[in-house]
């Protein structure tokens, strides 16, 4: 199940960031120190974690987050989604 999500939130952030390759991104990517990822974009792409994984996370746990990996912890231990429901 982690690597679905892994997988679903990294498919994510290259749709959303738009010019980033798939190749580049893995868990351990940085979105702001390996691409430098604008404010707009990275709000966007956490407004759609948010919702596609019914995440019930608080502003200072997203203030925290900087990697792919900590966003998939965040869903495995706060999504209300349940694999294929």
């Amino acid at each position: 199940m982690r690597a679905e999500i892994s997988e679903k939130v990294v498919q994510l952030f290259v749709d959303i960031i738009g010019f980033i390759d798939r190749s580049q991104v893995t868990e351990q990517t940085d979105f702001i120190h390996d691409f430098k990822i604008i404010d707009d974009d990275l709000t966007c792409f956490v407004m759609q974690i948010k919702w596609q994984f019914n995440v019930q996370a608080t502003q200072e746990d997203w203030d925290h987050i900087t990697t792919i990996k900590q966003i998939v912890d965040l869903i495995v231990e706060r999504s209300n989604v349940q694999c294929g429901h």
